[in-house]
């Protein structure tokens, strides 16, 4: 203990207190009236000794209880304890002073605890401000909890990551309860609107949980049913070789199936690996179709390549005429030589394309301004034609590709159609 707050050690004299006091010859002690009047009162008695002896002794305990008082008032000076505590340890010295009858300065000693009851008081105070403080702050932190868990709640459920949300909803409960452990404690007015928002929040947050994970299970179920509906149509088509119509039917299943969207992972992935399979049988028998139509279209491609080759001999056409009968021999027999594969149907049309540009170039060029006018917009539509007829073939190697032989049907009545025009203003 610091010397500021270092209680005074009280001793009483006995020069101070003998003119007070009478011993009779058994030890008994009595403290007699001042000239004021009164009764004596009696303090007790020692038989271990003599007059002086006895005292002594009862100054000693009326100095041990004074030296408490000045004790108990150097912890309320240091609030080494509560106001509670401290106040108990008063009333006891003063019940104590007040039952007894003591040999010493008992006025003195009625007014240090009404000082220490004073100071006790102040320490009471400073604790009721110091608690209604902590008592704010406590309510504080509470609201932040309550605050956290409404927001919880009020989330949008698609939106909720559900397993951190429960996390995180489950320690706001545990900071709850260890909140109610330490103190200082709330009053049942002061928790009782809070726990009520608190719990309401929880509830709020379990039922939408549970809503989510029941409507997720539902919708699951009802993704699951559809994509096994898809599998069996997939797997229906598997073994058709109507390619082209079936292609398109695959098309559309798929746009189906992600038009679904995504169930469960594993069952999502154990669905999609059956689709899928499905459409594989298919696809790799019509890409091995492809090929083989390919590989008998190569040949045709060497021929026309060749015939391509036998045209340009022919270029430049200085002299269109003289080649004329040699020329549109060529194109008939690059007509004639067949279908190209399907990546080599563009670079091919382009090629003959060029050599027909410049075959009518030159033959405009050698003759009269109305021969030329006239041949000029036979020209043109000649070159319509080969559009169209590059085109129509075009859609026709693509219908074969796909086995669509309503439009292979169809693309070939068309070129018919157009290649006997060419034929006429070409032989023109």
């Amino acid at each position: 203990m610091s010397p500021a707050i270092k209680p005074n050690y009280h001793q009483t004299s006995l020069d101070e207190v003998r003119d007070r006091v009478r011993v009779d010859e058994e030890g008994h002690v009595y403290v007699v009236p001042d000239e004021t009047g009164g009764e004596e009162g009696y303090v007790g008695q020692f038989s271990a000794g003599d007059a002086e002896a006895a005292l002594q002794y009862f100054v000693r305990k009326f100095d041990d209880l004074y030296n408490r008082a000045l004790l108990l008032r150097a912890r309320v000076a240091t609030q080494a304890d509560s106001s509670g505590s401290l106040r108990s340890s008063h009333s006891s010295l003063q019940k104590e002073l007040a039952v007894g009858t003591w040999v010493g300065d008992t006025e003195g000693l009625a007014r240090v605890l009404d000082e220490i009851s004073t100071s006790i008081d102040g320490v009471s105070a400073e604790e009721k401000k110091q608690n209604e403080q902590a008592v704010a702050a406590k309510i504080a932190e509470r609201e932040e909890i309550v605050r956290a868990a409404e927001e919880l709640a009020a989330a949008d459920s698609a939106a909720q990551h559900w397993k951190s949300a429960q996390e995180q909803m489950n320690a706001l409960f545990e900071q709850w309860k260890s909140q109610q452990r330490t103190p200082p404690r709330l009053s049942k007015s002061q928790e009782d609107p809070l726990w009520k928002r608190f719990r309401e929040a929880r509830s709020t947050f379990e039922r939408s949980r549970k809503a989510f994970f029941v409507r997720r299970d539902k919708e699951a179920a009802e993704i699951k049913k559809a994509k096994e509906e898809l599998i069996v149509e997939a797997e229906k088509l598997q073994g058709s070789t109507e390619f082209g119509p079936t292609t398109k039917a695959y098309h559309r299943l798929m746009d189906r199936w992600k038009a679904l969207g995504r169930g469960p992972r594993k069952t999502e992935d154990a669905q999609w690996a059956r689709f899928r399979a499905a459409q594989d049988v298919f696809f790799s028998a019509r890409d091995q179709a492809n090929a083989k139509i390919d590989a008998e279209y190569a040949e045709n491609l060497k021929k026309k390549e060749d015939i391509l080759g036998k045209l340009r001999e022919l270029m430049p056409f200085t002299k269109p005429q003289a080649v004329r009968d040699r020329y549109l021999k060529l194109l008939d027999e690059f007509e004639n030589a067949g279908k190209v594969p399907r990546a080599d149907i563009k670079r091919v049309e382009r090629a003959i394309n060029e050599v027909q540009d410049a075959f009518r170039e030159a033959e405009g060029a050698t003759r009269s301004p109305r021969e030329s006018a006239r041949n000029e917009r036979q020209s043109d539509m000649i070159s319509q034609l080969e559009d169209t007829i590059s085109e129509l073939e075009h859609q026709r190697a693509e219908a074969e590709s796909a086995g669509d032989g309503k439009r292979v049907s169809e693309a070939e009545e068309a070129l018919a159609a157009r290649r006997s025009w060419l034929q006429m203003l070409t032989s023109s």
